[in-house]
């Protein structure tokens, strides 16, 4: 049983973590998509500022909350949307990993989750 527990641990965990990844990307998604903004160029930056985004600012989830849902360098609210996306996406992750278990299949199940994030998003303007 102990094992069984360790491993839906890890799976949770794992899923986590990469719906975390998949979760920033997706709020990029939901903002450059419909302002026609290409996904490659530019580098991600403050929408007020318009300064270049660093690493410490592009960690999933713990950056909004250390900077406390603030830019880091103009101090201007960034809105909670990217949270709450990133939040969603990383535990429908974290869930699919769980059911699916570690295979091939998460990938489609992984786009399906962001596909279906972004497009929810997008239509319902979050």
């Amino acid at each position: 049983m102990q094992l069984l527990d360790d491993t839906l641990l890890f799976r949770f965990l794992f899923g986590f973590v990469i719906g975390a990844i998949l979760g920033s990307f997706s709020t990029m998604l939901v903002y450059r998509i419909p302002n026609r903004i290409s996904v490659v160029f530019p580098r991600s930056r403050c929408t007020e500022c318009k300064t270049v985004l660093g690493v410490r600012d592009l960690v999933p989830i713990f950056s909004w909350l250390c900077n406390k849902g603030r830019c880091r360098h103009c101090k201007k609210p960034i809105s909670s949307r990217y949270l709450y996306i990133e939040l969603v996406v990383s535990l429908a992750c974290a869930v699919v990993t769980c059911l699916v278990g570690f295979s091939l299949l998460l990938i489609p199940f992984y786009i399906a989750v962001v596909a279906g994030v972004v497009c929810f998003s997008i239509k319902l303007r979050i």
